[in-house]
C-alpha cells in the first residue's frame, strides 16, 4: 500500500538521502579537525557522493573511512601543496593592499593566483575519488578541466567557499546559520557539485575506475 509517507515514496526516499548527508557531512567535519587531512576527508567524501543513488552505494560509513585510508598519502600531499600556494597569495594579497603607489596594484596577479589554486582545489579531490593517476597528472588535470568547463567552475567554486566568504564578510549571520554548516552544508554541497561533475568526468570514466 503506497502513500506520502510509504518508504519507496518520493519522500522517504528524499528523507533517507538527506540523514545520508547529515551523516556524511558530521564524520567530514570530524576527520577535517587536524586540518592537514581535510584533502583525504575531501577525497572521500566526494567517493560516496558520486556512488549515491547507483548500485555502487554500499554502506556510507565503511565507503567514507575505507576511501579516506586509500587515498590519503596523493590527497594529504596535493592538499598540502594547494594550501601552500593559496595561503601564500593571500599574505601577498594582504601586503600589497597594505602599500601605496604602484606597488599597490601587484595585488591583482595574486588574487587570479589565489582564484586559480580555488578552482584546482574544487576539481583535484573529486579527480582522485575517480580516476587512478599520479599527483602531477592530478593536478594538471584539475587546472585544464576547471579551465576547459569555466562556467560549471565558477557555480563550484561558489558553491564551495560561500560558508568562508560569509565568514570574512558578515559574521553574525555566518554564526545565525551555523547550524547549517555543522549539520548538512559540506556534503550537500559536494553532492551537488557531484552532479556538476559528472557530465564532465563521464566521457573520460573507463569500466575499470567506475568500480573504483
Amino acid at each position: 500500500m503506497g502513500g506520502f509517507f510509504s518508504l519507496d515514496s518520493k519522500f522517504m526516499q528524499a528523507m533517507s538521502r538527506v540523514a545520508d548527508l547529515i551523516i556524511l557531512n558530521v564524520i567530514y567535519l570530524v576527520t577535517c579537525l587536524p586540518v592537514v587531512t581535510i584533502g583525504a576527508a575531501g577525497t572521500a567524501m566526494y567517493t560516496v557522493c558520486f556512488r549515491l543513488g547507483t548500485d555502487r552505494e554500499g554502506s556510507l560509513v565503511k565507503g567514507y573511512f575505507r576511501a579516506f585510508r586509500d587515498e590519503f598519502r596523493q590527497a594529504t600531499l596535493i592538499w598540502l601543496f594547494l594550501l601552500l600556494f593559496g595561503a601564500a597569495s593571500c599574505v601577498n594579497i594582504i601586503l600589497f593592499l597594505g602599500t601605496g603607489g604602484w606597488m599597490h596594484y601587484l595585488f591583482f596577479p595574486f588574487v587570479l593566483f589565489l582564484v586559480v589554486v580555488l578552482m584546482m582545489v574544487s576539481y583535484a579531490f573529486p579527480l582522485i575519488s575517480q580516476f587512478r593517476n599520479d599527483t602531477k597528472s592530478v593536478l594538471k588535470n584539475a587546472l585544464i578541466f576547471s579551465v576547459a568547463y569555466l562556467p560549471r567552475t565558477v557555480l563550484i567554486v561558489v558553491i564551495n567557499v560561500l560558508p568562508w566568504a560569509l565568514l570574512l564578510t558578515n559574521l553574525y549571520l555566518f554564526l545565525q546559520v551555523g547550524f547549517i554548516w555543522v549539520v548538512v552544508y559540506f556534503a550537500a554541497a559536494a553532492y551537488i557539485n557531484t552532479r556538476l561533475l559528472k557530465k564532465v568526468f563521464d566521457p573520460y570514466m573507463e569500466p575499470e575506475e567506475e568500480e573504483k
